[in-house]
């Protein structure tokens, strides 16, 4: 590939140099680059690399039981690479679903099938009383939230500097949710979060902002008080702040070990909004600034952010309307084998 140069001059560089041109979109180390990965066809080779894997197994040999246990070691892994990068799109998600719910029920690879139960029982948590099937479309907010939780540690490392620099992202602890960046897979990385999901949930109720010096934290857009922003709690007030997109340094002053919060706002308070800063006020006399210290983040009460915990929680604040008899579940999750699981759970719901 070669940019900014006339195609003349680039042929006669290859040959030179004894290579060849290519155009974009092209593979890098199993990438795509330059792919427009919102459109279905960018995803073709992840849909056709779980139909090849089908055409090697005899699935009418197998019983669901071994199906499921395909599903689940091979069939979702098959895509975590992509997903682990970038946003699928619905139809995607739709299509990848279709085959394993086929294989499932049918064996098959084509052709019509009878479903025994609901998809998202299947896709419970065996504790909830599924079977524990991952739900990819969560998987891949999980995933993508991993960069996030990155974004956040690798402070100095050279990957954010250089996202930092290409979409002029402000050094703060967390991505900007409402900047704009060029187009691509960062741009949606950071746009997951503008979707009411239950991972987006789950991963503001457990990543916790420990204040330092306040540098790297925004005073109203980043929830570093509780679970939610000061933005989200106190909204007529950060609508009249005229320091919106201030950074907690920036919004006052040490005087000796002490801290002195500056407000300061773009007209006079209403006495509903007066009324509203005094409980600001008190909010902030338990939250302040600390000298000398790096502002971090940390994932709930010092445990350790993992995809795997993140996914887990996500899927726990769902509500899919099925319920199971949960003692009938206990039996066969902790005493039946994985066939006779499989089929308990069918016969208990089906």
């Amino acid at each position: 590939m070669v940019f900014g140069k006339e195609d003349d001059w680039a042929n006669q560089l290859a040959i030179q140099l004894e290579c060849k041109l290519v155009q974009l979109p092209i593979t890098y180390l199993g990438v795509p680059l330059g792919a427009n990965m919102r459109k279905v066809s960018s995803w073709q080779c992840v849909i056709d690399k779980i139909q090849d894997r089908l055409n090697t197994w005899k699935g009418t040999c197998i019983s669901r039981a071994g199906r499921l246990i395909l599903i689940k070691a091979v069939l979702q892994s098959l895509p975590i690479y992509y997903l682990s990068l970038f946003k699928m799109t619905t139809k995607v998600a739709q299509e990848i679903i279709k085959i394993q719910r086929r294989f499932l029920w049918s064996g098959k690879k084509q052709g019509r099938y009878q479903a025994v139960v609901k998809w998202e029982l299947i896709q419970k948590l065996k504790e909830k009383g599924g079977l524990g099937v991952t739900n990819c479309t969560l998987q891949n907010a999980a995933l993508l939230f991993k960069w996030w939780w990155r974004y956040a540690c690798e402070e100095g490392s050279l990957w954010r500097r250089i996202v930092d620099s290409i979409h002029e992202d402000e050094v703060t602890i967390m991505p900007s949710k409402t900047r704009n960046s060029l187009p691509g897979p960062w741009n949606d990385i950071k746009r997951i979060a503008n979707n009411e999901t239950p991972v987006k949930e789950a991963f503001f109720q457990n990543a916790r902002i420990h204040l330092g010096q306040g540098t790297r934290v925004k005073f109203w857009e980043d929830a570093w008080t509780g679970e939610a922003s000061l933005q989200q709690t106190f909204p007529e007030l950060y609508k009249v702040s005229s320091q919106q997109k201030e950074m907690i340094s920036n919004m006052g002053w040490f005087e000796r070990d002490t801290w002195r919060w500056i407000l300061s706002w773009k007209r006079m308070l209403t006495p509903e909004e007066i009324n509203e800063e005094k409980i600001l006020h008190s909010i902030l006399q338990q939250h302040y600034p600390r000298r000398y210290t790096p502002d971090r983040i940390a994932w709930e009460q010092h445990g350790n952010f993992s995809v795997k915990n993140l996914y887990a929680k996500a899927v726990n604040q769902m509500e899919s309307g099925v319920t199971v008899d949960r003692l009938s579940c206990s039996v066969w999750q902790k005493l039946a084998p994985p066939k006779g699981g499989t089929y308990g759970m069918v016969g208990t719901t089906g």
